[in-house]
């Protein structure tokens, strides 16, 4: 008869092991640090934020949003993650707003595997899939409000994970840029 105390051992482990788990099907929504939200680095907490920056080691760069945006435009985007120590995992996430009322801008649309939507009150995130955590590289597409809604707002972070499944080691970025209303 097994002993109720081993039992409870077990289920306490296979639970704390769950717990430690870092997202590889996509980070959960609401942690790309823009509008009040924290980031990534709320569980993956050994370094402070942008510390791989400061220090020298990485970045996280977000490229092909224009200065201006065009209502109704598809715009091709990039998220790349460096990090000089090769991490075993990458990880991001990306969120567009208008700047005046928080509302969503745009849409953000996956174009390919390694890239999904994910949604929380009325915003949608872009961030990684489980088969996209193998590449620090992720592109999409940013189709522009079809009106102008004012400035946007685009909001990013981004993990060079060392691929132990914890949330420790890992090294978390954030940046923002603003995408200015179209001029009349």
């Amino acid at each position: 008869m097994v002993h109720k105390g081993f039992i409870f051992f077990i289920v306490t482990l296979v639970l704390a092991a769950a717990s430690l788990h870092a997202y590889p099907k996509g980070a959960p929504p609401g942690v790309t640090g823009g509008f009040g939200e924290g980031t990534c680095n709320e569980c993956h907490d050994s370094y402070a934020l942008n510390a791989g920056r400061t220090a020298g080691l990485g970045d996280l760069v977000v490229t092909g949003f224009p200065k201006e945006y065009k209502p109704g435009e598809t715009y091709s985007i990039k998220v790349e993650i460096t990090h000089q120590q090769d991490p075993g995992a990458w990880g991001f996430q990306l969120a567009a707003r208008a700047k005046e009322t928080h509302a969503q801008a745009g849409m953000l649309k996956p174009t390919n595997a390694n890239t999904q939507i994910l949604s929380l009150q009325n915003i949608d995130y872009i961030t990684h899939t489980a088969d996209g955590t193998f590449s620090n590289v992720f592109e999409f597409n940013w189709v522009a409000p079809p009106t102008a809604v004012g400035e946007v707002v685009v909001n990013a972070a981004g993990n060079a994970a060392n691929g132990d499944a914890s949330p420790l080691g890992d090294y978390i970025y954030a940046t923002s840029l603003s995408v200015a209303s179209p001029s009349h």
